[in-house]
């Protein structure tokens, strides 16, 4: 096996370590929230979709929604003709809640990456946008 795809890899690893680490506080994943708010504002998805996107397990991310919903900032609907699946969807102060984390999150990015430029960036971004596809 090739070394440089193992050190890419690792490499990755590292990168989702160091990010992880940076929004984890008080036993809270504050980027898995945050990326379920980011998904959500586009459009309403399923737990097991959301589930399918966030490489989580069900059981996992169902209680995290189940939090978010406590905290007022997501909706489960049940979908018309089948009450078992739930659609999960932004409420009011969860669409605000979004442009502020937005906003934190621009900052944040801007600090981790600000030794690559936009045109490495954008070279890069389609690549690992493959590797999760």
């Amino acid at each position: 096996m090739d070394d440089t795809r193992v050190d890419f890899l690792f490499t990755l690893y590292f990168i989702g370590r160091k990010v992880k680490g940076h929004y984890k506080e008080a036993n809270k994943d504050l980027m898995l929230s945050a990326a379920i708010l980011h998904l959500l504002q586009k459009q309403e998805y399923t737990l097991s979709q959301l589930a399918k996107i966030l490489y989580s397990k069900l059981s996992s991310l169902s209680e995290k929604i189940t939090a978010m919903e406590v905290d007022g900032l997501v909706k489960k609907i049940s979908k018309e003709g089948d009450e078992r699946e739930q659609c999960i969807s932004l409420t009011t102060m969860g669409k605000k809640k979004v442009e502020k984390i937005l906003a934190v999150m621009k900052q944040h990015c801007m600090e981790f990456t600000d030794n690559i430029s936009n045109e490495d960036l954008n070279k890069i971004n389609p690549i690992l946008k493959k590797m999760v596809a």
